[in-house]
């Protein structure tokens, strides 16, 4: 989409302008003090103006977007304030259409527009943005833009009526805000006086003026009071200011000059070579006339250019349009056919609209359509192709790919289905196929959704190569039961609508790594999120998917398969069973609303791992994969047929048909192996192991569990692979009575499910726990084992703690002992070693010959310092909420107490001083978290706890001082500065000038 310059360049300002000291200094006052500022007023206040004389007076680059009504398509609107910005800041020319062109919410690539101002104190007015009151879109668009504006930048609106943010942001938005109304730009008299006598108006009473206008500016200067009371109803026009520029100044001018003024109102900027394009002649000599003459208008430098006052080209457009409408037509196709000559395309597709030039706008539309579509102004398009429906008999090619975009857009399938039949029985479709790879690939993304193999290979057979035939062809591994090629599908991210579909078939193949971080691309990020959900639900990360399913949902409506499959899913794994009924209930009717039946197969698969999960109904899910089995889909897609027969494995195993069952496994394995579709590997092995054990094949339930195994190491989870154990535990049990260590990847699973509270018998070691904050104990297998001697805790503690397989006997005696090596310390370390062993008799493992103590093999050891120091490394690797989380959990842990309590060794006094040290550094970090993403309570009592601990931590108060500064508490500010300069003094120091600085700006 090509910009109109006009729109983002800042009108001029008269020669003839009063200067008006007291707005320029109130206006460039609150804009220094505000991140957005609106002024409000009626049209002829002299908003404009006074924006413009306050942006002289500042140091700030300046950026403009005069918003036009069509502005109020939002991915149009956004497209101008990328260009309005680059003027200033060229780094940001291409950054929002790209987004746009990757279908991220709007309101998204307004916050991703202001993060990348960067720390340019840049200053962005948008100017007649009444315009945008009655549209909730682009308010929100405007909102998210000026949330996440960088504190150095400004942004300016000036409008005509308020603008309703809270109702469209929340009132958030209005905390940031600072307003100029009517009254602040009201003229006083001497303003007055000065405007007259500067526009040859000094017989006119100012005082008068004043009063009779209440100071309004175009009031003043035009005199309109004077003709309010004689020009209603004169002409028809009911308006005052109309009326009077009717009589005092159309009236007053030749006939030529005036016709010439309502003919070229179509033109924001009236030029000689503009006007003649519209037709109208001697366009210079009008120009020249004109501009001798006192009008509302403003003129270039050169005095060729005129723009008229906004009021005031309002009334010669409404003069223009009570004219014949032949004539007003024409108009508007010259201006139409003008605007497309200077390629401002979308704005000539309305004037050729106005025109009733259907043909003209067809042509324009099936050229520029495709952009508005990828920019995701899907109204907008679909307006399109509704006026042009009477001239679309035989669609354009460029309008047959817009239509199905939008019905894969809107997840109308049905609808995608149907044209491309059309095209079909046309014969149209491989021709079109055969020239437009993303036709082929719209045609074939539908016909998956309906099942309709044969056809998809059709169209991917003829299809014209490119991107968007890879990411089809690359979706097709999930259908085809064929051993899967080699693909490097990561570079296949383009941040286009395809990307979607890549995500997608990384999910359903397993490739779980693949979405386990967002894709370097922030467009491609944006569209793995929702399979992202799936992922983090498949590898045990319920509760990060239950946020980003919310969060997902906060932003725009989620799409069928997260809200209808993947919702009902995660509602179960978080335990709420009636939700998870209700979601699937509820998604039923979106799914028949978008004709997919791919959707409506894995609803009732849904259905089944429900009734299996929830309520071990295996009858009921027998049912529902019979349904399954019968359809189209279920029989020809491999992956659903892979599920299903999985799942139906497990229902036969719970009714004891294990022959039926070891053969649909067998199969499902099989296949998942040929076709490297590893996402139910984990879960249809473990069913196979089963199976197979039962009917007497241990060898190939060993192969099987291996391969469960081998499948879950490949996702990077064992999250499913212990689902399934937990419903089959026997295949565990049987796995650990072949282990010769303690310490296989199957007894870390079979720890796990023992948290989990499943029974494996006694094949299984003990596990133990070192309790060290606030008290010290040792529990085994849950329970506390009361050793009754101060120095056995203490020996499993520092053992554990070491790092090493094994202690030398000595090193014992002397941190334990304090280097004591006679033989009342060497009998006390054999009490605390014997005492150990009899509470866990294979706990620990000495060797007398070299004089080493170890942990044993066959014992796991866990320490709550060990724990604590993995939840830290944990937070250095995540960022924001995330960290904050793992950071709590942390100090969770060490706010029990203090570290081993009563023992006063050495080495225990070293280690307690260390993790002292490290929660502090923690408890800051979690303080300045917590801050940063507004959880000012939070923060401050984080922050509190590091002062107590350490009073003479300088970088603590300033944070005190900011979050009481968040918390709106002057006083505090003032107390935490006087505070930390307390502390400083018992130093001999004195506040850093960081600190003072932050004070002076606080207290502005």
């Amino acid at each position: 989409m090509r910009v109109i310059q006009l729109k983002i360049t800042p009108p001029p300002v008269g020669g003839t302008t009063v200067r008006r000291p007291r707005i320029e200094s109130l206006l460039s006052r609150l804009i220094e003090q505000h991140r957005v500022v609106c002024v409000l007023a009626s049209a002829g206040a002299g908003k404009t103006t006074a924006v413009l004389q306050a942006a002289q007076q500042l140091s700030r680059p300046l950026a403009w977007l005069a918003i036009d009504a069509t502005d109020a398509v939002t991915g149009r609107l956004l497209t101008y304030l990328e260009a309005a910005i680059a003027r200033q800041i060229p780094a940001v020319e291409g950054l929002a259409s790209a987004a746009l062109a990757s279908q991220l919410p709007h309101a998204e690539v307004a916050g991703l527009l202001a993060e990348a101002v960067g720390d340019a104190n840049l200053l962005l007015v948008l100017d007649d943005a009444e315009r945008l009151a009655e549209e909730p879109e682009a308010l929100a668009v405007v909102s998210s833009f000026a949330r996440y504006l960088p504190a150095t930048a400004r942004l300016v609106m000036i409008s005509r009526s308020v603008l309703p943010f809270a109702a469209a942001a929340g009132a958030p938005f209005l905390t940031y805000v600072a307003a100029v109304g009517e009254e602040d730009l009201a003229f006083t008299v001497q303003e007055a006086t000065d405007a007259l006598v500067l526009s040859g108006r000094p017989d006119v009473d100012p005082a008068e003026a004043i009063v009779e206008t209440g100071g309004w500016v175009t009031g003043v200067l035009f005199e309109a009071w004077r003709s309010a009371d004689h020009v209603i109803g004169v002409g028809g026009e009911a308006d005052p200011l109309h009326g009077y520029l009717a009589t005092q100044i159309l009236a007053q001018l030749p006939a030529a000059d005036r016709e010439f003024l309502i003919s070229a109102a179509l033109l924001k900027e009236v030029t000689p070579a503009a006007a003649e394009c519209l037709g109208l002649p001697d366009a210079a000599v009008r120009l020249h006339s004109l501009r001798s003459r006192r009008l509302p208008v403003a003129w270039d430098r050169a005095g060729k250019a005129m723009r008229c006052h906004p009021r005031f080209r309002e009334y010669l457009l409404e003069l223009l349009h009570r004219r014949n409408d032949a004539e007003v037509r024409e108009l508007h196709a010259a201006y139409a056919r003008l605007l497309v000559e200077l390629q401002h395309d979308e704005e000539a597709v309305e004037e050729f609209f106005a025109a009733g030039r259907l043909d003209d706008a067809l042509e324009v539309v099936e050229r520029i359509v495709i952009g508005v579509i990828e920019r995701t102004d899907f109204a907008l398009a679909e307006r399109w192709l509704n006026r042009l429906e009477p001239v679309g008999h035989d669609k354009p090619a460029g309008l047959v790919v817009a239509e199905l975009m939008l019905a894969l857009a809107r997840e109308d399938y049905a609808r995608g289905v149907r044209l491309a039949d059309e095209l079909a029985a046309a014969g149209r479709r491989d021709e079109l196929a055969a020239t437009s790879s993303r036709a082929a690939s719209l045609i074939a993304w539908c016909y998956l959704h309906a099942g309709r193999v044969t056809d998809i290979h059709a169209v991917l057979e003829v299809g014209r190569s490119g991107e968007e035939l890879d990411a089809m062809r690359y979706a097709m591994h999930t259908v085809d039961d064929v051993p899967a090629a080699p693909d490097t599908p990561e570079g296949w991210l383009t941040g286009g609508p395809f990307d979607a579909l890549v995500m997608r078939t990384h999910y359903d193949r397993g490739r779980l790594s693949l979405l386990a971080d967002p894709p370097s691309s922030p467009w491609a990020a944006k569209a793995a999120e929702p399979w992202r959900v799936g992922a983090l639900l498949a590898t045990g990360h319920t509760e990060q998917g239950f946020e980003l399913y919310q969060r997902l949902e906060g932003l725009h409506e989620q799409g069928v398969w997260l809200s209808a499959v993947m919702g009902p899913k995660l509602m179960a794994e978080l335990g709420e069973h009636d939700a998870a009924w209700r979601l699937l209930r509820s998604g039923r009717e979106r799914i028949v609303a978008s004709g997919s039946e791919l959707f409506r197969m894995l609803s009732l698969l849904t259905e089944a791992e429900l009734l299996l999960q929830l309520s071990r109904d295996a009858r009921a899910a027998r049912q529902v994969l019979e349904e399954v089995a019968r359809h189209p889909i279920g029989r020809q897609y491999a992956n659903i047929r892979e599920h299903a027969n999985t799942l139906l494995g497990a229902a036969l195993l719970l009714e004891g048909e294990d022959v039926r069952a070891r053969d649909g496994l067998a199969a499902a394995v099989s296949s998942m192996q040929r076709g490297q579709r590893i996402l139910w590997l984990p879960e249809a092995a473990v069913h196979l192991a089963e199976a197979q054990w039962r009917l007497g094949e241990e060898q190939a339930a060993d192969d099987a569990a291996n391969l469960a195994l081998w499948a879950a190491e490949q996702q990077g989870s064992n999250h499913l692979l212990l689902r399934a154990l937990s419903e089959f535990p026997a295949v565990l049990s049987r796995r650990l009575d072949i282990e010769r260590g303690a310490d296989s990847p199957w007894h870390d699973l079979g720890r796990a499910l023992m948290v989990q509270g499943v029974a494996l018998g006694d094949v299984l070691a003990a596990s133990v726990h070192v309790t060290e904050f606030g008290r010290t104990a040792v529990l085994v297998n849950g329970e506390d084992a009361a050793l009754r001697l101060k120095k056995s805790y203490e020996l499993l503690a520092y053992l554990a703690n070491s790092g090493r397989d094994a202690v030398p006997r000595q090193e014992l005696l002397e941190v334990l002992f304090e280097g004591r090596a006679d033989d009342a310390a060497g009998s006390y370390l054999r009490q605390a070693v014997l005492r150990l062993r009899r509470a866990v008799p294979d706990v620990l493992r000495t060797d007398a010959v070299a004089g080493r103590v170890a942990l044993g093999a066959g014992v796991r050891v866990t320490t709550e310092s060990e724990r604590l120091s993995a939840l830290l490394r944990q937070a250095a690797s995540l960022r924001g909420q995330d960290r904050l989380r793992t950071l709590l959990q942390a100090l969770e842990i060490s706010d029990r107490g203090e570290y081993l309590p009563g023992v006063l060794s050495a080495w225990a006094e070293e280690r307690r001083q260390q993790l002292t040290s490290v929660v502090q550094e923690a408890r800051h970090d979690a303080a300045e978290i917590a801050f940063a993403t507004g959880h000012y309570r939070q923060a401050a009592r984080l922050v509190g706890d590091v002062l107590h601990a350490d009073s003479f931590r300088e970088s603590a108060w300033r944070l005190e001082m900011r979050i009481a500064d968040a918390l709106g508490n002057q006083d505090r500010v003032i107390a935490a500065y006087r505070a930390c300069e307390r502390a400083l003094t018992e130093l001999g120091t004195q506040p850093t000038a960081t600190t003072v600085q932050l004070l002076q700006d606080l207290r502005r």
